[in-house]
C-alpha cells in the first residue's frame, strides 16, 4: 500500500519555487520508480500504489497551480497515465467484492455473481492491456522528462496581501504557500459539506465531497512536515470521513451498475439458464449495497455532527490564521489533537487509507 513518505529536504521557511520543484520532482520520482511493479499482475498492489501515487501528484499540482506562473506541466497526460491505472484497479477491487460477497450469498445467487465476475475478468484483460501501453517504458521515459523540463520553467508568484504590510511580505516561503494550500482546501470542503451532508440521496454532491476531503487531506500530509506530529493526526481523522465517503460513492456505483446490467438482461430470453442466475446474483448485489450505502452515509453524517461538536474544523482554521499572522507555518500550535474515533456501529473501525475495498479509493 503506497504510504505518505518524507521528502528529504523540504524546509517550511524556504523560497517556494525551490521547494515546489522538489516536491513535484520527489513525487514523480516515486510514481514513475514503481512502474515494473505496476505490471505484476499477481500483486494488485502495485497498480494501486502507482495510482495512489499519481493522484498525489495531481493533488499537489492542483494546489500549487494558483500559486505560479508558467505552470504548464503535462497534466492531461498524468491524466490519462491516472486513467489507466483506475481502470485496472477498479476491476481489481471489484473481483475481490464479488470473491469475498460470493461465499455469502445463496448457491443460486452465488452462480450469478461468479457470472459477473467473469465479465468483469475480461474487462480487466482489457484494461490491463491497455495500462500496459500506457506506461510502456519509452513512453513514462518521456512523460518525465517533459515534465521536469517544463517544472525548471515555473516560478512562484507572490502572495496576495491584505491589511497592513509586513517586514516579511516579498517572496513567499513554503510555509506561507502551505498555509494558503490548506485554508483553500478546508474552505471548499466546509462550504460543500454544509450544503450536501444532510441530503442523503445527493450522489452527485456527496461524490464531490468525497473528492474535497481527499484533496484537504492530500495537502494536510504534504504540508504536514511544516507542524509536524499533530497535523498528521488531523490528516488521520480526515481520512476517516474520506473513507466513509469513498464507501458510500463505491455503493453508488454499484447500485448503478447492477441496475443497468438488471436492465440489459431482461431484454434477454427469459429461460436462459445463465441469465436467470445473472439477474438472481445482481439482485442479491443490488439489496447488499442498497443497505451497506446507509450504513456508510450514517458513518460520514456522525462524523460531521462530532467534528462540528468539538469544533475540529474551526480550530485547524484558526490555529491557519494565527500562524499567517505571524507570517510563520513552523513552530508549535495550540491546536488540540484530534481523537481517532471510529463511528461504524457493527462492522469494526474506519480504514482511513486509499486501500478501502470500493471501487474509486
Amino acid at each position: 500500500m503506497a504510504k505518505v513518505k518524507h521528502i528529504s529536504g523540504l524546509d517550511c521557511s524556504a523560497p517556494a519555487d525551490k521547494m515546489v520543484r522538489l516536491v513535484l520532482s520527489a513525487q514523480l520520482k516515486m510514481m514513475c520508480d514503481v512502474r515494473d511493479k505496476a505490471l505484476e499482475w499477481h500483486d494488485p498492489e502495485g497498480v494501486h500504489d502507482m495510482r495512489v501515487l499519481s493522484r498525489r501528484l495531481r493533488s499537489a499540482i492542483s494546489d500549487f497551480k494558483p500559486h505560479l506562473r508558467k505552470a504548464s506541466l503535462p497534466r492531461l497526460k498524468l491524466r490519462a497515465i491516472a486513467r489507466s491505472l483506475g481502470a485496472v484497479r477498479d476491476e481489481d477491487v471489484a473481483l475481490a467484492a464479488l470473491e469475498e460477497l460470493k461465499s455469502e450469498a445463496n448457491d443460486s445467487a452465488a452462480k450469478g455473481i461468479e457470472l459477473l465476475a467473469e465479465e468483469r475478468r475480461r474487462r480487466r484483460k482489457d484494461a490491463r492491456a491497455a495500462l500496459k501501453e500506457a506506461i510502456r517504458r519509452s513512453a513514462l521515459g518521456e512523460f518525465r522528462k517533459e515534465f521536469l523540463t517544463k517544472l525548471r520553467a515555473i516560478a512562484v508568484v507572490s502572495l496576495k496581501k491584505s491589511g497592513r504590510k509586513r517586514a516579511n511580505d516579498g517572496a513567499p516561503t513554503f510555509g506561507r504557500i502551505a498555509i494558503a494550500v490548506i485554508n483553500a482546501r478546508l474552505k471548499e470542503f466546509q462550504a460543500a459539506a454544509r450544503g450536501c451532508i444532510y441530503f442523503p440521496f445527493n450522489i452527485t454532491e456527496l461524490h464531490e465531497l468525497r473528492i474535497l476531503a481527499k484533496r484537504l487531506r492530500y495537502a494536510i500530509e504534504l504540508f504536514a512536515v511544516c507542524w509536524g506530529e499533530e497535523m498528521e493526526e488531523i490528516a488521520r481523522e480526515v481520512a476517516h470521513m474520506q473513507t466513509s465517503l469513498g464507501e458510500l460513492h463505491d455503493c453508488d456505483v454499484w447500485i448503478d451498475s447492477l441496475a443497468v446490467r438488471l436492465k440489459q438482461s431482461a431484454r434477454k430470453e427469459k429461460s436462459d439458464e445463465d441469465n436467470i442466475r445473472l439477474r438472481e446474483g445482481a439482485a442479491w448485489l443490488l439489496r447488499h449495497f442498497a443497505t451497506e450505502r446507509m450504513e456508510h452515509y450514517r458513518d460520514a453524517l456522525a462524523r460531521w455532527k462530532q467534528w462540528e461538536a468539538d469544533g475540529f474544523l474551526e480550530r485547524l482554521k484558526a490555529v491557519l490564521a494565527r500562524d499567517m499572522f505571524s507570517g510563520k507555518a513552523t513552530g508549535e500550535s495550540s491546536l488540540r489533537s484530534v481523537p481517532n474515533r471510529s463511528y461504524r456501529n457493527d462492522h469494526g473501525p474506519i480504514a482511513g487509507d486509499d486501500a478501502s475495498r470500493g471501487l474509486v479509493g
